[in-house]
């Protein structure tokens, strides 16, 4: 029996269809969700760019997302900073102010979707890990991801965070394409 379905989105095309899979899964069984987002570094997509324009998303001191993404050469984080709390001269609080927007568009899919009892939460660290490691915490039956999200080739040569966690995870594991 499903009693706990986590979700794992990042706010791409096929996460957002994970998380209405998911949720349609949950709703039919009564089960709870958990939306999970881990923090996205290292690369910022031309979707988050998007989203943060269009949805004229908010960050620290009232700047729009799009503003501090733009800020950012060629579409990445620098490799040389370090995204900490402890560290107030790095954009740390734009990684959470997007995970925010991401987890808030999944819980209104999951709603959308049947999904009664939501909960969220957002990580920091390496995705494969963090998700494996809310898995266990969680307690859940069943994890759901999109089979492709907004990672760069490099991700396509050396495994995905799906394809990782299809293999590694405890739990029945569904890759929605």
């Amino acid at each position: 029996m499903i009693k706990k379905v986590l979700i794992a989105t990042d706010g791409s095309d096929h996460a957002k269809k994970a998380v209405a899979f998911g949720s349609d899964i949950a709703s039919k069984y009564g089960a709870d969700v958990v939306l999970v987002h881990v923090l996205l570094r290292g690369e910022v997509s031309e979707d988050l760019m998007h989203m943060a324009e269009v949805e004229q998303l908010m960050g620290e001191g009232g700047k729009p997302l799009s503003e501090a993404f733009a800020s950012v050469p060629v579409g990445r984080f620098p490799a040389d900073i370090t995204f900490t709390p402890e560290n107030p001269n790095v954009p740390y609080r734009v990684l959470e102010a997007v995970g925010e927007q991401v987890l808030d568009q999944a819980e209104r899919i999951a709603k959308e979707h049947g999904a009664t009892k939501v909960s969220r939460r957002i990580e920091d660290g390496k995705p494969v890990d963090r998700i494996l490691d809310a898995v266990n915490s969680e307690g859940a039956d069943l994890l759901v991801t999109g089979t492709r999200g907004l990672s760069n080739v490099k991700s396509m040569m050396v495994g995905s965070v799906s394809h990782k966690l299809s293999h590694m995870s405890p739990v029945t594991c569904i890759s929605v394409r």
